[in-house]
């Protein structure tokens, strides 16, 4: 019996070292709308079409997550305003990263729209501890990784390399939206792997 035990133990050892070097999160559960962006526009749209029919179209829209793990974003008002968020939890186990995107798009335009990728870090300040945002510097336009000639599904991937620094309290930050006329965007999983 304590045989039994000792392996299980050693399985689940071994389980939480390959978690350290290589994590795979789901769009659904890491990724929402700004919902402060949201409202704005919600409110926008019923000042100038009314409350029914306003609600109608935000009942409508194909926004937010999906069965099978996918956050998917195409909002059918305000466009250019509404954006999405995807934060991804870093520790101290994490320097130097590769960070994979994968998702799908389906008919673009070619105009801009894409994400910017950020790290969020709990620091002290005065004896207060507040979080930061620091750009990295890195992002993507969703025209740049997917073929604008084909207007119907196709998988896309976004791959960079990241540092962390070893940081404790820090979060990986995507700040997205689609393209400005058409067009839809869903996250499926984003990766991290240990270098």
């Amino acid at each position: 019996m304590l045989k039994i035990k000792n392996i299980a133990l050693a399985t689940a050892l071994a389980s939480i070292s390959s978690l350290t070097q290589a994590a795979v999160f789901d769009g659904a559960s890491h990724c929402s709308e700004d919902a402060v962006y949201k409202s704005q526009a919600v409110n926008n749209l019923a000042a100038s079409i009314g409350d029914l029919a306003a609600l109608k179209e935000v009942t409508l829209e194909k926004t937010g997550t999906t069965e099978n793990g996918y956050f998917t974003f195409d909002p059918q008002f305000s466009r250019s305003e509404r954006y999405f968020n995807c934060s991804i939890p870093l520790n101290d186990t994490i320097g130097n990263f590769e960070l994979k995107v994968h998702g799908i798009t389906e008919g673009l335009n070619s105009s801009n729209g894409g994400c910017l990728i950020s790290r969020v870090r709990k620091v002290s300040d005065g004896g207060q501890e507040k979080w930061f945002k620091y750009a990295t510097g890195k992002g993507f336009d969703w025209i740049d990784i997917a073929d604008t000639a084909n207007s119907s599904k196709q998988f896309v991937s976004y791959v960079t390399a990241l540092d962390n620094n070893f940081e404790s309290d820090a979060v990986l930050s995507l700040k997205c939206r689609t393209t400005w006329q058409h067009g839809s965007v869903a996250i499926g999983q984003i990766e991290i792997n240990n270098q």
